[in-house]
């Protein structure tokens, strides 16, 4: 198992996931005290369910986020928005009418 602190993690993590994926596990350390450790799914063995079973996870409180529902739900202004304009443009235009 190979060791790295956090600031080693955070610039190589790319080449550590890597390593991880070719069946390698990841030990990572802050103050020489382990905290972490990166494992190839097969070897943690984790799924939802069991996440759930655990309660390391919550399920979802409301159902799937719906693009559709949303743009309905906002206001008709919001909703108006003019099919050649970017949603940037309309944004700071908001903004500096708000000011």
């Amino acid at each position: 198992m190979q060791t790295a602190n956090i600031a080693t993690a955070k610039n190589q993590f790319s080449r550590l996931i890597e390593q991880v994926k070719q069946g390698g596990s990841v030990l990572i350390t802050e103050r020489n005290r382990p905290v972490a450790r990166l494992l190839p799914l097969a070897a943690a063995d984790v799924s939802l369910a069991s996440l759930h079973q655990a309660g390391v996870l919550q399920p979802p409180v409301r159902e799937a986020w719906d693009v559709e529902s949303f743009l309905q739900s906002l206001p008709a202004a919001a909703a108006e928005l003019a099919a050649d304009q970017s949603l940037v443009a309309a944004v700071l235009a908001e903004r500096v009418e708000s000011r």
